[in-house]
């Protein structure tokens, strides 16, 4: 194993460490403040079509994004596992569940999209520089599912994290694609 791949697994543990010892009422705190930073920023305000997630292990929780889209009639998506890519799938308040292979819940749907027909996607991470480097959980279904995608063409790739989840520059590889922005609590990079 390389030294890069290395410091990725380490740093991978020590950030996933960090962001589950926040507290419930932190996390709330930081979901607060992730709205009203997407608010504040420019890629919201004309998607029609927006992909978040479902937080899990400590991630910061995009569910009042996910409100507001609701109530602005945007439509919201998650992302389904489709073999070693990522497929979207449409998502309502009244959406039925089922699990994923790595007991994840997914939308139980027939309605998908494909990534290029998304706007905006809010990506998970587990670090992340203000140069647009993200360090995902490591099974590589984003970086997969956008190989081919050329800067700032659609959808745009932002990242959301807490605070505590930034580093001064990340040990990238070749196949990581990096963000058009960045969002946190405290902060909105665009790169």
């Amino acid at each position: 194993m390389t030294n890069t791949r290395l410091n990725r697994q380490s740093l991978r543990q020590s950030l996933r460490q960090a962001r589950r010892q926040l507290s419930p009422q932190q996390q709330n705190q930081a979901a607060q403040a992730l709205l009203e930073q997407t608010l504040q920023s420019p890629w919201l305000q004309t998607a029609k079509r927006v992909a978040l997630y479902l937080a899990n292990d400590g991630e910061i929780s995009p569910h009042l994004i996910c409100e507001y889209c609701w109530q602005h009639k945007i439509t919201t998506y998650l992302p389904v596992v489709q073999d070693k890519h990522l497929e979207f799938a449409l998502y309502k308040a009244n959406s039925l569940w089922q699990n994923n292979r790595f007991g994840i819940a997914e939308p139980k749907t027939s309605e998908y999209v494909k990534p290029d027909e998304l706007d905006l996607i809010f990506m998970p991470l587990v670090g992340f520089d203000a140069q647009g480097g993200r360090l995902g959980m490591g099974g590589g279904f984003y970086d997969r599912s956008f190989a081919h995608k050329k800067s700032q063409q659609k959808p745009l790739l932002i990242g959301l994290a807490h605070d505590c989840q930034q580093v001064e520059k990340l040990p990238l590889e070749d196949w990581d694609v990096p963000l058009e922005g960045i969002l946190s609590p405290s902060q909105s990079i665009q790169i």
